[in-house]
Formats: C-alpha cells, sequence, structure tokens
C-alpha cells in the first residue's frame, strides 16, 4: 500500500482529528507498536467527505478500499521475519482505525513501518550507543501548506507520540517532550499544521540511566 489510507484521509479532510502513534520498547530491542487514528470528534463531516467521494478534488477511499488496504497491510506485514501479532481494526460508526504489531528488532520494526510507503525506505527508529531515536517521516503532503484556509483546522488536529520502555530514562533531547513520573515513559505532542511545515519538531533522541 502506498500510503497508510487513513493517514492520506486525515490530512485531505478540514476535520478535528487525533493521531497516536505508541510504543512499548525493551531492552532487548523487542516490542510493540501502536498506531491511533481518531476522527470520532468529527465524524459527521469525515461521514460526509467519504460519502462524497472527494475533498478539494482529492479522491477519498471508500470503506471498502480502506478494509482492502488495511487488509494489504496485513498481508504485507506479516511476510517480513520478526514481526508477529499483527492486526488492525476499523469503527466506521466513530472513524477511529488502529494498526498494531509486535517487533523482534529495530530492522524489523522499520521494515514493517516502510510496507505503509513503499517508494520510501527510511530508518524510522534507531538505537545506538544506548540511544532510542526517533526520526520523523509522517506522510503529509507538502501542497497542503499552500491550503491556508486549512491552517485552522490542521491546528486542532494533534500527533502524540508515546514511548514507553523498561529502563529509566537519563535525558530527552526534544525539549517539548514530558517524561512521567516514573521516568520510563516520554510524551510529545504537536499540531499537524507545525507538522506539516517542520517534520523533525516529532524528532527524539532518548538514552537511559546506566
Amino acid at each position: 500500500m502506498r500510503k497508510l489510507v487513513v493517514i492520506t484521509l486525515c490530512i485531505l479532510l478540514s476535520s478535528c482529528f487525533q493521531v497516536t502513534e505508541k510504543i512499548t520498547h525493551r531492552t532487548n530491542q523487542s516490542g510493540d507498536y501502536s498506531l491511533v487514528i481518531d476522527f470520532s470528534d468529527s465524524w459527521v463531516k469525515t461521514r460526509a467527505a467519504i460519502l462524497l467521494g472527494e475533498v478539494d478534488g482529492e479522491k477519498i477511499p471508500s470503506e471498502a478500499e480502506m478494509k482492502q488496504k488495511l487488509a494489504q497491510f496485513r498481508n504485507d506485514a506479516s511476510k517480513i521475519k520478526g514481526a508477529s501479532k499483527i492486526s488492525t481494526s476499523y469503527d466506521f460508526s466513530n472513524y477511529i482505525f488502529k494498526l498494531n504489531f509486535s517487533y523482534n528488532s529495530i530492522e524489523t520494526l522499520n521494515a514493517v513501518l516502510n510496507t505503509v510507503d513503499k517508494e520510501t525506505k527510511v530508518d524510522h527508529f534507531i538505537e545506538t550507543n544506548g540511544k532510542f531515536e526517533r526520526i520523523a517521516s509522517y506522510p503529509i503532503p507538502e501542497k497542503l501548506r499552500e491550503k491556508k484556509e486549512k491552517k485552522e483546522d490542521l491546528e486542532k488536529a494533534k500527533i502524540t507520540a508515546v514511548y514507553s520502555f523498561d529502563k529509566e530514562v537519563q535525558t530527552v533531547k526534544n525539549e517539548n517532550s514530558k517524561l512521567s513520573k516514573s521516568k520510563k515513559t516520554v510524551f510529545l505532542k504537536h499540531n499537524v499544521w507545525n507538522v506539516l511545515n517542520d517534520n523533525s519538531i516529532m524528532n527524539n533522541s532518548i538514552s537511559f540511566t546506566p
């Protein structure tokens, strides 16, 4: 699948939505990944756009097409060695979409995420010298920068990253991050408009207490 269809749908709609990326990462480099895209606060607009079939001249996938794309992701991800517990779900009553899988290494994590956009192979996550790094590469169409009328809606839309570990965090490079009381979970949130103009604001480098 060229791009995770629900992410593309998020960007095309002038609606309020939430994108939440969660990772539970362990010392042995295995972990669990979750992506939730939630339109429940604007399901009326979302449903109308899907029924209309397009927004601003851009084609919006039908419910059947979205189901097929998610099924294709499951099929592609299942072929990657080290990936397991692969699942997707959709709720067309509230327009909430979920993607989950487990991985046995950082390499596997990146390989599965690269099935989302097969045209671009990148390292989304890196772990070297005791540091866990996120290199943000959200597939947001750059042409939206020209659509100033969408700015207010995209400022309401949020992207949240939640990364949990089995050891205490010592330092977090991104100054907008928040650290849990346990010092084992890092939170980072930005609005989609800002991420659209600079993906790197979702980058992070996390080091751990020896």
